[in-house]
């Protein structure tokens, strides 16, 4: 096993920026990114020979020596990915070289000194975009092999270009302890305070505002004509109508006769029936008013009583609609919110927050309360979608919440008071291994990765937290294409 191993840095390794004075490592501050052009890409060699790495919190760097010539390939430490374009100078017991990695973070150059002697001190100083770097160590050489390879011991020893090649990523995480987390089923609902349903007050016809109806998907302003209600009425009951106001007319003539005749005698008579006679004719004549108003069927305006989307139009032009009817219904997509079932009534006390994730983008949701009454034997919980910050919100539209609509089911991952010790993972780093169980490889050195046996639970759609099975320090574990590691004999 010994001879694929890649040994460690035998001193300790600076820690880059982190660790050393700022002028060690910024140089005077300058921006390192490069205006000369990028080298072409380079074609790996073949991977046999005498290997090397050095390592940093931020960069990776694994020399291999064959026939006298170096290549490099330097990496991002905690996710494996290619640091391209990198300016990279290599000390040595007074000998310096310098090299450029292309796209692919491969640099090549001619080094037959620098595996003239085992143990060689070796300093490294990494520039690139948004890296400044500088390594130090002892390097030990070890023979590698040109193929991936499982070892003796179970873990894999995998090329770094095969690495490339198979896209093979990691993230770093670390032992600590986590709300631990529960996920219900939940379904988008509209908030009462920020949707509206239009429906006529009495039956009658429909007919179109000057600019016509609005449709599905329109935006709508608070105040606007929606439709215009013409009421409907009988022949009987504009029969009983105009009954009503030849018998008003007939009564309002005598009142204001008689209010006259006593106006007349005023200085004869008590002012106070002077002012009834006055009043019931005033009375009387309001009256007949209204009822000729109303003879008239004088149409009627449909407001929208907020602003925000019409969700739903059931309206034609000359429909006979009646009262109670809904015609439209209107939502604020800013403000919606998600209703979900616990079969657990205990978990409402214990909500502290909730997440869900659509389209790749993780919604935060704010706990608004739970019914005290069950609904088919489960507890019914609400939440607020928050609006997401400006940089996580564009292209979402009003509130960031546009990309939800009413009735769309959720998985909601709810946080609560209740703690959890463990490493929080990326669920696509964990796999199933020949026995089916699940499994979380390890890079442990540059070209080698060990798997692990874990037992994990689930915090969210995304995330799951190991609480048995690995190492008890930061870890860096294999997220992409780590069930190709599985097949590796």
């Amino acid at each position: 096993m010994n001879n694929y191993l890649i040994a460690a840095l035998s001193g300790c390794l600076l820690m880059g920026m982190a660790s050393l004075p700022l002028a060690v490592f910024a140089h005077g501050g300058e921006d390192h990114s490069h205006d000369d052009a990028p080298p072409a890409p380079i074609i790996a060699p073949n991977n046999s020979g005498i290997r090397w790495e050095l390592q940093s919190p931020d960069v990776e760097l694994l020399g291999a020596l064959h026939d006298g010539k170096l290549t490099l390939y330097a990496s991002h430490f905690r996710d494996n990915t290619p640091i391209p374009n990198a300016n990279i100078e290599l000390e040595s017991k007074g000998q310096k070289l310098l090299l450029q990695t292309d796209v692919n973070g491969i640099g090549e150059t001619e080094a037959a000194w620098l595996q003239q002697a085992d143990k060689r001190e070796l300093l490294a100083t990494v520039q690139a975009k948004g890296v400044n770097d500088l390594l130090v160590g002892k390097l030990a050489f070890s023979n590698g092999t040109a193929q991936a390879t499982r070892l003796t011991d179970g873990s894999v020893f995998m090329p770094q270009a095969s690495q490339q090649i198979l896209g093979l990523h990691t993230t770093a995480s670390k032992p600590q302890t986590v709300a631990q987390r529960v996920t219900l089923n939940g379904v988008v609902v509209t908030d009462p305070n920020a949707s509206a349903v239009i429906q006529p007050p009495l039956s009658g016809r429909l007919l179109a505002p000057e600019n016509g109806f609005p449709s599905i998907g329109s935006t709508v302003k608070k105040g606007q004509i929606l439709a215009i209600l013409e009421p409907a009425a009988s022949n009987t009951d504009k029969g009983d109508q105009q009954d009503k106001i030849a018998e008003v007319r007939s009564e309002l003539a005598l009142a204001e006769k008689n209010a006259a005749r006593l106006t007349s005698i005023a200085g004869v008579i008590p002012q106070m029936e002077v002012d009834a006679a006055r009043n019931t004719a005033e009375t009387l004549n309001a009256r007949l008013k209204a009822l000729q108003s109303h003879l008239a069927q004088q149409p009627q305006p449909l407001f929208a009583p907020l602003s925000g989307i019409i969700s739903s139009a059931k309206v034609v032009l000359g429909q006979q609609a009646n009262a109670g009817d809904v015609l439209f219904e209107i939502i604020d997509p800013a403000q919606l919110q998600v209703e979900a079932l616990a079969y657990d009534a205990t978990v409402a006390a214990q909500i502290t927050g909730a997440t869900t994730t659509l389209n790749g983008q993780t919604l935060t949701l704010d706990f608004i309360g739970s019914s005290q009454q069950l609904r088919n034997q489960a507890l019914p919980l609400r939440f607020t979608v928050l609006p997401p910050s400006p940089l996580a919100g564009e292209g979402l539209g009003m509130g960031g919440s546009s990309t939800l609509t009413v009735g769309q089911p959720l998985k909601l991952a709810v946080q609560t008071r209740t703690s959890i010790q463990g490493t929080p993972l990326p669920a696509s780093s964990v796999v199933n291994n020949n026995q089916q169980q699940p499994t979380v490889w390890v890079k442990t050195a540059a070209e080698r990765f060990t798997p692990h046996t874990v037992k994990l639970q689930t915090l969210d759609a995304d995330t799951v937290i190991i609480t048995e099975g690995l190492p008890n320090s930061s870890i860096r574990a294999v997220t992409s294409s780590a069930v190709l590691l599985s097949q590796v004999r």
